[in-house]
């Protein structure tokens, strides 16, 4: 047996393992019965009524949840069961339009169980420990804190030398091929009747281009989004060897002990990416040396000369804050505004940059809301001392 055969024989034993313990983790999990029995259903029921239960369709489901858990698992047991259409709405997030297909909140029941009994431990052990989009206990602060325990270890190693490499991609959610979601499913749910649930919901999703897209607003689009690079934040870590990488939704950072070395990696990835027909931008993905600061989900990252690192929140933000305090003091003297929204909208702000190095900004801010309408007692339309004794 030569070398070629001793490496191919080594890789079929890891393939064999590997698949192994994918029908371990599946077999866990039980048949749909135990996966969708009545306690977990009529759980994950009562967990889709929180935040939204002064609308009369949620009042109306949780009335009748004992039977109507009973019906939908018989449905769901029976293969009868099919996904209801969806509200479609529209939001503007910071200039932003982002289309949202809202399930009912029947569907969103046996969304909930699937996600949380099939999807997340099946998906999860595959992903990399610095994919933390809509994961328990992570989230984008956590990102931001592990992104700069990235940039201290490169610091001690390479100091200010290297780069930082940024890749974006392009319409992740409405672009996402319906053929790598399917694939995804055959490899890692062996039970074929929870697999034929899960690509129902991916079948009767509402998508505009047949084949292609997931739509925002419904749970199991972002389980699946999240793990569908899976294979290729793989290969970052373990073939191409990045040791530092971060990947958040369709937001991807890493960093490189030289800018060469951060041009060659970001050609080879966007090239894996295309060739899975997930669409890059191209436009958006470039190569920032660490000398410079550089930006990763609306946050500025600095690292000093003295390996300090930090943080600052959003420019706009505080451009937008400033002309709303403007706008709600007009409003508030002319009595369209009460002055407790005011203040709860004050405190959002100042929670938002009270996590960043942002301190001036806050100051500055603060300033500009006590100047507005605590400037003086006897100014016309403003409020009592009482009234800002909470935010003072």
């Amino acid at each position: 047996m030569n070398s070629q055969e001793r490496r191919e024989a080594r890789y079929q034993r890891r393939k064999a393992k590997r698949q192994k313990k994918r029908e371990e983790r599946c077999a866990a999990l039980g048949p749909l019965s135990e996966v969708f029995s009545y306690r977990k259903m009529f759980f994950y029921g009562r967990k889709c009524c929180n935040g939204v239960r002064w609308k009369q369709s949620t009042q109306n489901f949780e009335l009748h949840l004992f039977s109507g858990t009973a019906r939908r698992r018989r449905e769901v047991l029976e293969g009868r069961w099919k996904p209801k259409k969806c509200v479609h709405f529209t939001l503007c997030e910071r200039g932003k339009v982002r289309p949202i297909d809202a399930p009912h909140i029947t569907d969103r029941q046996i969304h909930k169980t699937l996600c949380n009994e099939v999807l997340v431990p099946l998906y999860t052990p595959s992903m990399i420990h610095d994919n933390g989009a809509s994961q328990i206990g992570k989230g984008l602060h956590w990102h931001f804190k592990r992104l700069k325990q990235h940039l201290a270890w490169h610091f001690r190693r390479y100091g200010r030398e290297g780069a930082v490499l940024q890749i974006d991609l392009k319409g992740y959610f409405p672009n996402a091929p319906h053929a790598l979601i399917y694939q995804r499913h055959q490899q890692l749910i062996t039970d074929p009747v929870l697999r034929e649930l899960a690509d129902k919901i991916i079948r009767f999703s509402p998508c505009p281009t047949p084949g292609k897209g997931m739509p925002l607003g419904v749970e199991p689009s972002q389980q699946e989004m999240v793990a569908l690079p899976s294979d290729i934040d793989n290969w970052i870590k373990c073939q191409a060897g990045v040791e530092y990488e971060c990947h958040f939704m369709d937001d991807f950072l890493m960093t490189f002990p030289t800018i060469e070395e951060a041009k060659r990696a970001g050609h080879e990835i966007v090239r894996r990416f295309e060739a899975r027909g997930i669409r890059v931008n191209r436009r958006k993905c470039k190569v920032t040396p660490l000398t410079k600061p550089f930006r990763f989900c609306k946050a500025r990252f600095t690292l000093t000369e003295t390996g300090k690192i930090k943080i600052n929140g959003s420019r706009d933000g505080i451009k937008r804050a400033r002309r709303k305090l403007k706008l709600f003091h007009r409003e508030f003297k002319a009595g369209k505004r009460e002055f407790k929204d005011i203040e709860q909208y004050m405190e959002c702000q100042s929670a938002y940059y009270r996590c960043f190095d942002d301190h001036g900004r806050l100051l500055r801010l603060r300033r500009l809301y006590h100047a507005i309408f605590f400037g003086g007692a006897k100014c016309s339309g403003s409020p009592t001392p009482e009234m800002g004794k909470a935010s003072a």
